[in-house]
């Protein structure tokens, strides 16, 4: 997958968690108050520090983690590597936070395990370590504390080998992600060359391989999307075709190889002329179009003089007389108007060129 879509994919993942975070940590403080009016986990201090204990201070530091999390996601600046860390991090302190404050209650020691498989959300196997690494940490000072703080309980308990299991746990759950983590990176390659491979399909199909301009299906769909656009906005577009004066005589005379470069000479002038107004496309044989949109009508026959005068005193080093000429037919959009009608308008314009004497211009009525 491109880095910009892959980007956006973590960016959107970031901000999922962020708020799956704030949902826990509510969680969490309403629990901490409802234990706090039914059963309280330390009942050797008073109400006013119980409170600040156990409810006060583990909301401002989630809250703290919450808060510098939204902000460095906000930075656009900032790598989305670093990003993948910072969420980590907030997952981390998040749930590490209600382990360390409860820890009286032994299995909550392994909440912050769930770091370790959020990594998965990012296929990043030195995350995965990272986190896996952090979380042992905290085990281990939970455990200790528990085993020192505990007191009567911690007699009933081999502390060392729990410690030991939890470590195992962790490995085994590292390990376990990290072939995910594998796996997700070989379906999103996967994914992203079946994409690349459409998209590089599609851009063939609708471009002319010889000249580079947009083919006529391409025309088609583009004429119809312009008949939306500007009934909706009530701008002005026009249709513009040009025409390769006495090309037979050309492709007779000089060689289709010859032709074809007659024909890539007034392409490249359709398009570099055009581009900040419209879209150029191949049509047919020696038949061209320029779809115009957006732009008054004075601006659109300078660009059309311009490309008819230019090829006109383009100079081909096979021809033993001055270039060759092309003809021009325009029509601005009708209110209303079917696509297959603006384009006969357009053509018709076109014919009146041709007969009227070649190499001009004829604006359709």
């Amino acid at each position: 997958m491109n880095d910009i879509n892959k980007d956006e994919i973590d960016a959107r993942w970031h901000m999922l968690v962020w708020r799956m975070m704030i949902v826990i940590c509510s969680i969490s403080f309403v629990i901490a108050w409802i234990l706090f009016g039914v059963y309280r986990v330390d009942k050797s201090i008073g109400a006013g520090a119980y409170i600040v204990k156990y409810i006060v201070l583990p909301m401002i530091v989630q809250a703290i983690a919450i808060t510098i999390c939204y902000f460095y996601m906000k930075h656009d600046e900032a790598d989305i590597k670093h990003k993948n860390y910072v969420v980590t991090g907030m997952i981390y302190v998040c749930v590490g936070v209600i382990a360390f404050t409860y820890c009286t209650i032994y299995p909550l020691i392994l909440i912050p395990c769930v770091t370790i498989i959020a990594t998965a959300l990012f296929a990043d196997q030195e995350l995965t370590v990272w986190s896996g690494v952090a979380v042992l940490a905290l085990m281990v000072i939970n455990v200790v504390r528990l085993h020192l703080n505990v007191g009567e309980l911690a007699t009933q308990m081999n502390w060392v080998g729990a410690l030991l299991i939890y470590i195992l746990v962790v490995s085994v759950m590292c390990a376990m992600v990290m072939v995910v983590n594998k796996h997700t990176k070989a379906l999103t390659e996967s994914i992203a060359g079946s994409y690349n491979r459409q998209v590089t399909l599609m851009s063939e199909l609708m471009v002319d391989p010889m000249t580079g301009l947009y083919n006529r299906r391409s025309f088609e769909e583009s004429l119809d999307k312009e008949i939306e656009n500007v009934e909706q906005t009530g701008a002005k577009s026009y249709v513009t075709i040009f025409d390769i004066d006495h090309f037979k005589e050309v492709n007779d005379t000089y060689g289709h190889s010859n032709g074809d470069i007659v024909i890539k000479a007034l392409c490249k002038m359709m398009k570099e002329k055009s581009k900040d107004m419209g879209l150029a496309f191949r049509y047919g044989g020696e038949e061209f179009v320029i779809l115009f949109h957006d732009v008054e009508l004075s601006k659109v026959m300078n660009v059309v003089d311009d490309i008819r005068t230019e090829f006109r005193c383009y100079y081909f080093h096979f021809m033993n007389k001055d270039g060759i000429t092309c003809s021009c037919g325009v029509a601005e959009y009708t209110k209303g108007e079917s696509s297959k009608a603006w384009f006969n308008r357009a053509d018709s314009a076109l014919y009146k060129a041709k007969e009227s004497g070649r190499n001009r211009i004829v604006i359709s009525e």
